[in-house]
């Protein structure tokens, strides 16, 4: 069994882990600044970036993606988010959820 230490070890290598974000719209990737982190009062932990098309029309953005430390894939999910042309964007949250079970 994991202990209480081990569960908040794993929490903080995600936390340092991943360094970026891309999501694509149009068959086009386009990078993100992970603009926040934080753990959550549930226990996940939830990395927060923006997507800011600013492309004057609607778009779809069919995946969004996270990368590590070394430029490596880390996590993905494919989407099917529309942001109208005239907002400005919105704000997408991967939560992860680290428990033994």
């Amino acid at each position: 069994m994991l202990t209480d230490k081990a569960i908040a070890g794993l929490k903080a290598y995600i936390d340092r882990t991943i360094v970026y974000a891309r999501y694509q719209i149009n068959g086009t990737y386009y990078k993100a600044p992970i603009s926040r982190r934080e753990y959550l009062k549930d226990g996940r932990v939830a990395v927060y970036f923006s997507i800011i098309p600013q492309l004057g029309q609607d778009v779809t953005i069919t995946e969004v993606q996270l990368f590590d430390t070394n430029n490596d894939l880390w996590a993905k999910k494919t989407e099917a988010i529309i942001i109208r042309g005239v907002q400005e964007g919105v704000l997408y949250r991967f939560a992860f959820d680290i428990r033994e079970v």
